[in-house]
């Protein structure tokens, strides 16, 4: 098995030990990659197991999530009509007495049976946060659809949100309710209110500003936290957690003694600009 030169200066040379060589690392790499792909093989048949075991247990998981939001809806709608009756006897009940001490604490109670109905609903609506995903949302829409449910029309206001839609939970419009409901209940002498967005490449900075008194430096952060029996407390603190599930912020930079700005900070991915035509 030799090539032999041709010419008055041929040189003999035999290329067998090179072919052999080569063809021993041919054989070899063969091998390796034939091991190569029988490991693929095992650990392709681990992953599909793995994936059909992880399958289950979602369909378990989502199985026993559908039975766990059944008996939430039942347990609340039971003790909502509960609340419902008790709070028509004691209504009835404050008509027929007369006795004023007595008058005063139905009155009392029947406050406080608002207050609970109140918080049964938000405790609702926290329960139902992530169950549905997130979805893009007009902003202009999601504001008119939440003002609606309240009477703001003593309030000067200015709104500008047109283009700016965000990716956010279905419960975006509830986090606009609360919001505009504590300029009502909770912004002593606020005559107006602005609700408008700045953008910059990274970032929107969704702003809602009115010219009531402000919150005091060291409560800004307290505002937003789940105190039991205050009932805007509670507001507020659903609002930053339906906010969050899309890693929006929201904190509370005005100036007090000159009306309360809560602004909304939303980052690149969770929003998009269209242009006005």
């Amino acid at each position: 098995m030799k090539i032999i030169g041709l010419g008055e200066s041929s040189i003999r040379k035999s290329y067998y030990p090179e072919l052999q060589q080569r063809l021993h690392e041919l054989e070899q790499t063969n091998a390796d990659l034939l091991d190569a792909i029988e490991e693929i093989q095992q650990k392709e048949e681990e992953l599909r197991e793995n994936y059909d075991e992880l399958r289950n247990i979602q369909s378990a998981l989502d199985l026993a999530r559908k039975k766990l939001n059944l008996l939430n809806s039942l347990t609340f709608q039971d003790i909502q009509n509960a609340l419902f009756s008790l709070s028509g006897y004691l209504t009835l009940t404050k008509e027929a007495v007369s006795d004023e001490p007595v008058q005063m604490y139905l009155e009392k109670s029947l406050s406080q049976m608002q207050k609970i109905e109140r918080i049964l609903h938000l405790a609702k609506q926290y329960l139902n946060m992530g169950i549905h995903p997130p979805k893009w949302q007009n902003v202009m829409e999601v504001y008119v659809f939440a003002v609606s449910h309240l009477d703001m029309s003593e309030y000067e206001r200015s709104i500008t949100l047109e283009g700016l839609e965000i990716f956010a939970d279905p419960l975006l419009e509830d986090a606009f309710f609360y919001l505009l409901e504590n300029i009502k209940y909770h912004s002593v002498h606020a005559t107006k209110y602005q609700f408008y967005f700045k953008a910059s490449e990274n970032e929107v900075s969704l702003i809602l500003e009115d010219n009531g008194i402000g919150v005091e430096s060291d409560r800004k952060e307290k505002i937003f936290e789940r105190r039991t029996g205050l009932v805007g407390g509670i507001g507020l603190f659903l609002v930053r957690e339906i906010l969050s599930i899309t890693d929006m912020k929201i904190c509370e930079n005005g100036e007090p003694g000159k009306g309360a700005r809560f602004l909304i900070s939303i980052p690149r991915g969770v929003f998009r600009i269209k242009k006005i035509s």
